[in-house]
């Protein structure tokens, strides 16, 4: 071989190692970003599911207290109707 043919060779695996290096350091800096987002994502679905099974234990603690014998006393005093001793 020729020097200028050997000088080609070197350049052209030069070039596609570096284009190689590049697209595999995209491909790891768009994981990361994807890695970030995505964790951010589950902590706010995390407090999310966490608000929501408070609102149902509230839900269910007032659910009880309307259906409780004091509040339908407190309901039946306040249209009218009194109990006879």
């Amino acid at each position: 071989m020729d020097e200028q043919k050997r000088n080609r060779l070197k350049a052209a695996f030069t070039v596609n190692a570096i284009i190689l290096i590049v697209i595999l350091a995209a491909v790891i800096i768009y994981q990361m970003v994807t890695l970030v987002t995505l964790s951010n994502r589950k902590s706010e679905i995390e407090a999310e599911i966490q608000y929501y099974i408070e609102q149902t234990e509230e839900t269910e603690e007032t659910i009880e207290w309307l259906q409780s014998d004091t509040y339908l006393r407190y309901l039946a005093q306040v249209y009218g109707y009194s109990f006879p001793d």
